[in-house]
């Protein structure tokens, strides 16, 4: 038996822990770079540059910016699991304060006192925003390859969460849209198309 466990331990190699803050500093880093390339290449919507933005969009930027921090670090944390981890719902309770921007603007439709939605428009924001949150959630994906998450779908679903609130938030920098209807669609849309690309696609790129 000595000899079988000195022969298994003649194999073993030492590795460095995974460093939670490393991963997040990674993902901060292309989160940043992510926004500041949009709004470089497309520039800064108006009434931010001038100083005096909507309060729509101040309120809906910050849920979009404090889902992808919350998100983001519950995400990582899922790379080192560990008896009585952390609760992870932060971020899921903020998405559903998110989702009450759709909710009141489908009461406003109906009651015909909405804005019309442009389509085209929309779409561009829709497409942008999702291109642009690919460079988060592959970051946080290597980053929870390189552990071993043991809840694959809630990882993935809180990676998709991160990144398509990442990619909303740049986009909402410098789209000129302000209604109600536009963001709660097509900027909304980002981040919940980005959940459903998380929990059921990132989620099969995490299992062992």
């Amino acid at each position: 038996m000595t000899n079988l466990i000195d022969t298994l331990a003649d194999d073993l190699e030492p590795t460095s822990i995974l460093s939670l803050t490393r991963g997040r500093i990674a993902a901060a880093s292309v989160a940043l770079a992510t926004t500041i390339g949009v709004v470089a290449l497309y520039g800064i919507r108006p009434d931010l540059a001038a100083g005096r933005p909507a309060p729509l969009i101040l309120v809906t930027a910050g849920l979009f910016l404090l889902t992808a921090i919350a998100a983001g670090w519950a995400a990582t944390r899922l790379a080192r699991p560990a008896v009585g981890s952390a609760n992870q719902t932060g971020a899921l309770w903020l998405f559903g304060a998110i989702l009450i921007l759709p909710a009141v603007s489908a009461i406003e439709l109906a009651l015909g006192h909405g804005v019309g939605i442009n389509a085209e428009f929309g779409a561009r924001c829709l497409t942008f925003g999702l291109i642009g949150s690919i460079f988060t959630a592959s970051a946080i994906t290597l980053f929870l390859r390189r552990g071993a998450p043991v809840l694959p779908e809630k990882a993935g679903l809180l990676t998709g969460l991160a990144a398509g609130s990442v990619g909303a938030f740049a986009v909402t920098l410098e789209c000129s849209g302000t209604a109600l209807a536009h963001l709660a669609i097509w900027h909304v849309g980002i981040v919940a198309l980005w959940a459903a690309i998380g929990r059921w696609g990132v989620s099969r790129l995490l299992r062992w």
